[in-house]
């Protein structure tokens, strides 16, 4: 079992404080953008992928209780707080990935008549909380991959020595991992033998 980094009901997250780690864990609150954007910018949410997540999804939460009616209003204000989020930690890029396809989706929203203010809110937070579950379904399908392509290569059927190195696990995702979810799955296929990790700090 491992740690869950990110905790995500609608309208509710938590975040796995990292700075405490491995002594202590504990849960921080994030009730909207400046939460997300402080956890963001003091490192205790890390990991490319975890880092765009919270940042998105704490736009999420500060969105459910957001009343205004006016969806050109809404546009202005979600474009202006994903920007802000980029700018907690600006060299990671997913968050910039995100928020740009994010302010995309709100451009559209936005312009189309046919879309009320509550369908503008709903699909757009909908579009978010997608990224969480997109996350865990890419990190396996990259685990899987990753899986049967260290096998292929080998010449028999002994078991197989990794080395990775970063943060690439659950924790600097939505949960599974990415080079760390190869090596999860390498274990579920009974077929590792060893695994290490380097980390320059």
């Amino acid at each position: 079992m491992s740690l869950e980094s990110i905790r995500y009901n609608r309208g509710s997250l938590e975040v796995l404080d990292q700075l405490l780690l491995p002594i202590k864990t504990r849960y921080v609150k994030v009730q909207g953008v400046e939460d997300g954007w402080r956890v963001i910018n003091k490192m205790q949410v890390r990991g490319a992928p975890a880092i765009a997540i919270v940042g998105c999804l704490s736009l999420a939460v500060e969105l459910t209780k957001d009343t205004s009616s006016d969806k050109k209003v809404m546009r202005q204000e979600i474009e202006g707080k994903l920007n802000y989020l980029v700018s907690a930690r600006p060299t990671a890029v997913n968050i910039k990935i995100g928020a740009d396809e994010l302010i995309q989706l709100a451009n559209s929203l936005s312009a189309d008549d046919n879309v009320t203010p509550e369908e503008f809110k709903e699909r757009f937070i909908s579009s978010i909380e997608s990224m969480l579950t997109k996350d865990i379904e890419d990190n396996k399908a990259i685990g899987r991959h990753g899986c049967e392509a260290i096998l292929k290569s080998l010449s028999g059927d002994g078991l197989v020595r990794v080395l990775t190195h970063c943060n690439t696990g659950s924790l600097a995702t939505a949960g599974y991992g990415t080079a760390l979810g190869v090596i999860r799955s390498l274990n579920e296929s009974k077929r590792l033998g060893y695994s290490g990790a380097v980390r320059l700090i």
